[in-house]
């Protein structure tokens, strides 16, 4: 594994030891752990003393450590996890791999990369990539992968960094010494971080996903290593249970979904057709039978949304509880005034305008309580 030198020896020298939030801080003046973010790289866990290490951060030119457990001041060897740092070189030695195919294939240029505990993420210059163009693009860097070519630490300085055909170009607030990875033939870049001594160590690197960010770049989202094999593991495990809940083929999936699909849009559009006959039904009834102010009733949501087109609701408010939810409308009464009653009596959410609001409470409402409510807050109310 290529480890850059300040690392390889992973002593701690503690200066101070504060406890903050139930948890110890220790700030260290020197640090042989690679800290959280640092060029977009994971950081190193282990053991500190014994302690179990949380956190890693560098603050100015001293170092953080967050630890679960007890630490005093003084100089410690630590036992960093050697296979989060094998994870670490197979996700950032995958990312350059990644970047350069990209440059090879469409000359398109990382501008930043980010790992994460899940996946890493590059974020590219081109607002869209062809699907046609990913594949090709993760085609070629597990080529690479498969050429197992050796992965070189070269230090240089940032006078001599022109003898290399970098990807990028060095930033020119970079002077003094340079680290660089050379990866074969393909991709040589400046680099601080954790890498593979082979490509064929990275294993796998998998594409998972695009999103457009910051206007004109594009997010790829990928995975290298054992991580590439939990995402396939975890994604055939779900395909197996789906082809075993909808008694089809993994080749049937598709077909089988959206058949599904068509059949749930056609049942919705019935429940919809009989939702609205039915609180026609309910209006009809609600004029000729009731004479009260305050209308209660409970049902489906979609009933409840179509009854307040169809309930008069002159001089009368409409209460429909979905069994998660109340509804509440009028065209004579402020129906606000009693959504803000009822989140100060009974806490809940809830909003909207004077004749349409919805609540949703954080404990039920008896029925009795909308009949007082209305009775103290509109009862010298005609209208809106």
């Amino acid at each position: 594994m290529k480890i850059p030198e300040r690392y390889l020896d992973p002593t701690v020298e503690i200066r101070e030891v504060k406890r903050t939030d139930g948890k110890t801080i220790l700030v260290a003046t020197k640090c042989g752990l690679y800290p959280d973010g640092k060029g977009g790289q994971l950081g190193d866990r282990g053991k500190l003393n014994g302690a179990t290490i949380l956190r890693i951060f560098e603050n100015g030119e001293e170092t953080i450590v967050e630890v679960e457990g007890i630490v005093e001041p003084g100089v410690y060897k630590t036992e960093p996890d050697l296979s989060r740092r094998m994870d670490i070189a197979q996700q950032h030695t995958g990312q350059h791999i990644l970047s350069a195919a990209f440059v090879h294939l469409a000359e398109i240029e990382t501008v930043s990369f980010h790992m994460g505990e899940e996946y890493f993420t590059i974020d590219v210059d081109v607002p869209y990539i062809e699907p046609s163009v990913l594949k090709e693009v993760e085609d070629l860097a597990n080529k690479v992968v498969q050429r197992d070519l050796v992965v070189e630490e070269i230090l240089t300085t940032a006078e001599q960094v022109g003898n290399y055909n970098l990807r990028k170009p060095l930033s020119e607030k970079i002077n003094g010494p340079v680290r660089l990875i050379k990866i074969g033939d393909f991709d040589v870049s400046a680099c601080g971080g954790f890498h593979t001594d082979t490509t064929g160590q990275v294993g796998m690197i998998k594409i998972i996903g695009t999103e457009k960010v910051k206007g004109e770049l594009t997010r790829v989202y990928a995975v290298s290593g054992l991580r590439a094999l939990r995402y396939f593991q975890k994604y055939t495990d779900v395909l197996k249970e789906l082809s075993k809940q909808l008694t089809a083929s993994v080749d049937e999936l598709l077909i089988r979904v959206r058949k599904l699909q068509e059949q749930a849009r056609e049942r919705g559009l019935l429940l919809s057709k009989l939702s609205e006959e039915y609180a026609q039904v309910l209006a009809l009834k609600l004029r000729d039978e009731s004479q009260e102010k305050l209308l209660y009733l409970e049902g489906y949501t979609e009933v409840g949304n179509f009854l307040v087109r169809y309930v008069d609701l002159n001089g009368r408010l409409l209460v429909f509880y979905d069994g998660s939810k109340y509804m509440f409308a009028s065209k004579s009464y402020d129906v606000r005034l009693l959504v803000e009653s009822l989140k100060q009596t009974y806490g809940g959410k809830g909003g909207g305008k004077a004749d349409l609001a919805n609540y949703q409470p954080d404990r039920p409402v008896r029925q009795e309580v909308f009949v007082e409510l209305f009775n103290n807050l509109y009862q010298h109310v005609q209208e809106v």
